[in-house]
């Protein structure tokens, strides 16, 4: 396997995740979450499956801080973000990488700037992270794009856009949501494999799919109509 650049190098923390009797409401008429409960170390690697609707996005939107739960706790490397101010919740959230669905990419910026704003809102020097991010734009594939702006890039190419900006600023915790739902094979395969070898070093995988074989994790979760299975562990 290709060797991974520096810029994804990984953080070791402590806990991970906790949500306890969490519930989520109700969104665009999908069921809501109930009376989950979840706890993920530092280093873990979990799958979470089901079908449309099950509930997938409404668990990684509680663990990126996107929603506050209706009910119970969210833990997230030791905090409850609901219990911090809003600034906290910031710097909290960029300990965190997050691919969710919607991409959330900004179109006037290119591709580069894309990867490595991160590090930019971090407060790092361009010169400091300049080489870094144009090696994993290389190793994601997208090296000649890195002038380019995300609406020249087609579906594939946008989701690499968003993995690279998730990795970059080296998270302790990565949160994928369908994060290969438009990749080709070969992209497909390259970008699991810069996720799986990021959790063999350390950093937290979280993946959601409705393919529950999309990725070798250690721990399964399926979510059925808002409500989770009990949890497989390999």
């Amino acid at each position: 396997m290709d060797t991974l650049p520096d810029a994804v190098a990984q953080q070791r923390t402590s806990t991970a995740l906790r949500l306890s009797g969490v519930a989520a409401p109700r969104r665009a008429g999908t069921p809501g979450l109930e009376n989950l409960d979840l706890e993920l170390a530092q280093g873990d690697f979990l799958l979470v499956h089901g079908d449309a609707g099950a509930g997938k996005s409404l668990l990684m939107g509680l663990a990126g801080l996107s929603l506050k739960p209706a009910a119970g706790r969210v833990e997230v490397l030791g905090l409850n973000p609901w219990r911090i101010s809003a600034s906290g919740r910031s710097r909290l959230r960029r300990r965190l990488g997050l691919v969710f669905q919607d991409l959330d990419l900004i179109d006037d910026m290119t591709v580069f700037e894309n990867a490595a704003l991160p590090l930019r809102i971090a407060g790092a020097r361009p010169e400091a992270y300049k080489k870094d991010v144009a090696e994993l734009l290389d190793w994601i594939g997208l090296g000649q794009k890195a002038g380019a702006r995300p609406q020249d890039l087609d579906h594939d190419q946008r989701q690499r856009l968003a993995v690279a900006r998730a990795v970059a600023a080296r998270p302790e915790i990565i949160l994928a949501d369908e994060p290969v739902g438009w990749m080709g094979p070969e992209a497909a395969g390259r970008v699991l494999r810069l996720l799986l070898q990021l959790n063999r070093q350390g950093v937290t995988l979280v993946l959601a799919s409705r393919n529950p074989d999309l990725a070798p994790a250690s721990r399964r979760l399926e979510l059925v109509g808002g409500r989770a299975l009990p949890e497989r562990r390999t």
